[in-house]
């Protein structure tokens, strides 16, 4: 029973009727401030902005050169990480608005943005994935580098009787670490939505949630992700056909002695940019519609460990 709810729960976030359109006015704002911040970005960082530019063009033209960025692109990298930090508090003002009216029915701030416990429990979550993500990475990259670096210590060591049957374990070796990986994704999906129910912070908890839906809700997830990459695998075939057709009627796709600046600048022409604007919008709308539709899976399955007592929530 427990796993045909968590199943029946993939499309939970458009079965329960909105009030006053919660979740589009909130994905509306999040995504006007999401250009915002961008926008500002690009403004504040323009000069680096357009190094990166110049340097990518010179890829094609003169790799050598486009084996060293200039200092600038390098700064972007710190730039980038300051600019997540602030973006990570859109982002989780955002779910946490989405989550808090699919779990609890409440709304409130500003399109469901506020600056509550809910959006910093999201938004340190969004940490603890970040440095799991790291620290995942550190012990596959030993594991697999160990491995790797003891066979070829038998093979300078003259030892080659073994390295046959432990190069056929590594492909399992890799396949066990991605399995185990996923496993705890899946375990830990609803760590957002289990704060949220529970109304403190609660990462861990996520793995009382999903005790007992484990292949429901990979299979949610596995569903949901098909669609969207059948979704993209359209959009992108649109979106090339239509710059392929607008490209074919520009004069300067006719011209052999075309310059990389010209090339480029067919990208501005009507005929070319219109149809990618609005392709590319419909997939962003379509990105948006799959992460809220994932919100919901976490958002049923917090719920109704919360109703079968497996989580308690904090007055």
């Amino acid at each position: 029973m427990a796993d045909k709810q968590a199943l029946n729960a993939t499309f939970y976030a458009f079965r329960k009727r909105e009030k006053g359109g919660v979740l589009t006015m909130a994905t509306i704002a999040y995504i006007v401030i999401a250009i915002v911040i961008f926008g500002l970005f690009g403004w504040l960082n323009l000069n680096a902005v357009m190094d990166y530019l110049n340097w990518a063009s010179t890829m094609g033209t003169n790799p050598e050169l486009a084996m060293t960025p200039p200092a600038s692109v390098m700064a972007l990298g710190p730039m980038l990480f300051l600019m997540q930090i602030f973006y990570y508090v859109i982002a989780a003002a955002y779910e946490a608005a989405c989550l808090r009216w699919m779990i609890r029915g409440e709304t409130g701030g500003v399109f469901g943005f506020t600056l509550g416990g809910d959006t910093w429990r999201v938004y340190f979550t969004y940490w603890i994935w970040f440095f799991l993500m790291i620290a995942v990475g550190i012990v596959c990259f030993l594991v697999l580098g160990g491995f790797a670096g003891s066979l070829m210590a038998m093979g300078q060591g003259g030892d080659t009787s073994a390295m046959g049957p432990m190069a056929m374990i590594l492909p399992l070796l890799i396949l066990a670490l991605l399995l185990a990986l996923l496993y705890v994704s899946v375990r830990l999906a609803p760590a957002a939505a289990t704060s949220v129910a529970c109304k403190r912070f609660a990462f861990f908890d996520a793995w009382k949630v999903t005790r007992g839906r484990f292949w429901a809700l990979l299979g949610a997830f596995v569903l949901l992700y098909l669609m969207g990459f059948v979704a993209y695998i359209v959009f992108s075939a649109v979106a090339g056909a239509a710059m392929v057709m607008g490209m074919a009627n520009s004069a300067g796709m006719m011209n052999e002695n075309a310059t990389p600046g010209d090339m480029m600048a067919m990208f501005t022409e009507p005929q070319v940019l219109i149809p990618l604007i609005v392709i590319y919008g419909a997939m962003i709308i379509g990105s948006f519609v799959l992460m809220v539709t994932l919100f919901g899976v976490n958002a049923r399955a917090a719920a109704l460990a919360l109703e079968e007592g497996k989580i308690t929530a904090d007055a």
